[in-house]
């Protein structure tokens, strides 16, 4: 599709808030098409950019002026179908309370174990669908889905940034950490929580002066490690 496909151009700038994938399995169904979304819900798109692919390309222009019945752009993100920025408004709310100004960790440490108790469901249901077939089983809509390793990232690379040369908030990174581990199912999942742990350990080392308080991290990490 991507050599041979026909573009699908963004009709007006702003966010993907919601997407009717029924709607597009109907649209492309009509026209014998495939339709490869090149966005998903909560990412900014440029009017004149291309939305989508379509194959064959003689499909596109038909499928490009019925669109806009599937696809709903607006000025701002919402949580219909856009996972990703709940994880993003705890995270907004969690840097800014590690910022010099507000220096109110208790409020970061909240919003960790919340992003920890998401994940932990996440981990449990995390089964995206990105291929629609019609009724009688054809592909017709290939969608642009979050994988569950970049909520992950989302939800603790900012924070730990942010959180440099803090113990208190690195520790409660770890816990949450060691009980999504505990929901997570596959390979996949493990490696890219461990990946985070080993992180801010690292962090830890680099940043944090004082040794008993280094200590106390690497033993939360240790404790999750040697759970796996």
């Amino acid at each position: 599709m991507a050599e041979s496909g026909g573009v699908v151009h963004t009709a007006k700038s702003g966010y993907l808030q919601f997407v009717r994938y029924d709607t597009l399995v109907e649209i492309a169904a009509r026209k014998s098409a495939v339709i490869r979304l090149l966005h998903r819900p909560g990412h900014f798109v440029v009017e004149g950019h291309p939305l989508a692919t379509v194959l064959p390309a003689e499909a596109a222009p038909d499928i490009a002026r019925s669109l806009d019945r599937a696809h709903f752009i607006g000025p701002h993100r919402t949580l219909t179908q856009d996972l990703a920025f709940a994880i993003d408004q705890l995270v907004e709310i969690a840097i800014r309370a590690l910022s010099p100004a507000v220096n109110d960790t208790f409020t970061a440490i909240t919003c960790i174990d919340w992003l920890g108790d998401g994940l932990c469901k996440i981990a449990l249901r995390w089964n995206p669908t990105t291929v629609h077939r019609d009724g009688a089983g054809y592909v017709r809509v290939i969608s642009a889905e979050l994988s569950y390793s970049r909520l992950v990232q989302r939800a603790f690379e900012k924070i730990r940034q942010a959180g440099r040369g803090m113990p208190a908030v690195m520790i409660r990174q770890l816990e949450a950490l060691a009980k999504i581990k505990d929901y997570a199912s596959t390979e996949e999942q493990h490696q890219v929580l461990l990946e985070q742990a080993a992180m801010i350990l690292r962090a830890s080392r680099e940043s944090v002066p004082e040794e008993a308080d280094r200590a106390d991290v690497q033993r939360r990490y240790d404790a999750l490690v040697l759970g796996s």
